[in-house]
């Protein structure tokens, strides 16, 4: 059951706000949502609002220009804000803005956060090397095209169709590790989701969880986080109530019946999990 005092989700958008087929939202700019997408979405947006929750905030790995098309189909005023770029960019839809994160983890005491943050700028060289050297000999290794996103805190791109995801994260962090000093590298996290391979300056999901409770001076026990793919571990290693849909990693169900009570794992696959979550908290 979950606990009454529940003010705030946090949401992760691939794999969770899906129709129940489980079809991809695309990942170029400009994409189109189709009619199965847009129906899920609106219903959802529908559920935020009637729901008695105060904030709904997306966290994804997404970066905004790919995010955007899906945020149109959700206004609801309780969805004011987006956690981009595994928690490197948070952007307010009412101001247009995106945060000013190291000033802001600041304010509120968040000294190794703010720290963590400062790391953004060893970001930028490893983007610059990607683009000289890493995105050239990738491409030569899998013989398909792997350019990056268009991200500003994360270094990522896609796994091609033909190749294992794990091996080619094991790739790339070997490229890595020879390019940079290990004082530059033990500031980088290696993740992936199932489609794109993620490289962090230190900051993660969790992360963005743990800013955006204080700015908007709530408690952990008011939050749930949904996810439902490794780069969501750290959120399911050390949150404390969290949901994920049937069709999430057996590592992500397998943690979330660990936690505490108002944690599960839903009979839902996708965005029906998230909406089954919505309809229970009138």
């Amino acid at each position: 059951m979950l606990p009454d005092d529940l003010k705030i989700v946090f949401q992760d958008v691939d794999g969770c706000l899906n129709p129940e087929e489980g079809e991809h939202f695309g990942v170029a700019i400009g994409f189109t949502l189709s009619a199965q997408q847009i129906e899920m979405l609106g219903t959802i947006n529908q559920a935020i609002d009637a729901s008695s929750l105060e904030h709904f905030v997306i966290n994804t790995g997404r970066f905004w220009p790919i995010l955007e098309p899906i945020a149109a189909h959700l206004p609801s005023a309780k969805l004011r804000y987006f956690i981009c770029e595994h928690a490197c960019v948070i952007y307010d839809r009412v101001t247009g803005q995106n945060l000013d994160l190291v000033p802001l983890a600041q304010r509120y005491g968040l000294t190794e956060l703010a720290a963590r943050y400062e790391n953004l700028a060893v970001m930028r060289a490893l983007l610059n090397w990607y683009d000289a050297e890493g995105c050239a000999a990738m491409e030569a290794r899998y013989e398909s095209a792997m350019p990056r996103l268009d991200k500003v805190g994360n270094l990522s791109f896609a796994i091609p169709e033909s190749a294992n995801g794990d091996e080619v994260l094991e790739a790339i962090e070997a490229m890595i590790r020879r390019a940079f000093t290990p004082e530059v590298q033990a500031k980088f996290e290696y993740c992936r989701s199932d489609q794109f391979i993620d490289i962090l300056p230190g900051i993660h999901k969790l992360d963005g969880l743990k800013l955006m409770l204080a700015h908007l001076d709530l408690g952990e026990p008011n939050a749930l986080a949904v996810g439902d793919y490794l780069n969501d571990l750290a959120i399911f290693e050390n949150f404390d109530r969290v949901m994920c849909p049937a069709n999430a990693h057996e590592r992500i169900q397998s943690l979330t019946r660990t936690k505490c009570a108002g944690s599960y794992v839903s009979s839902e696959r996708y965005g029906a999990a998230t909406l089954e979550l919505l309809k229970s908290l009138l």
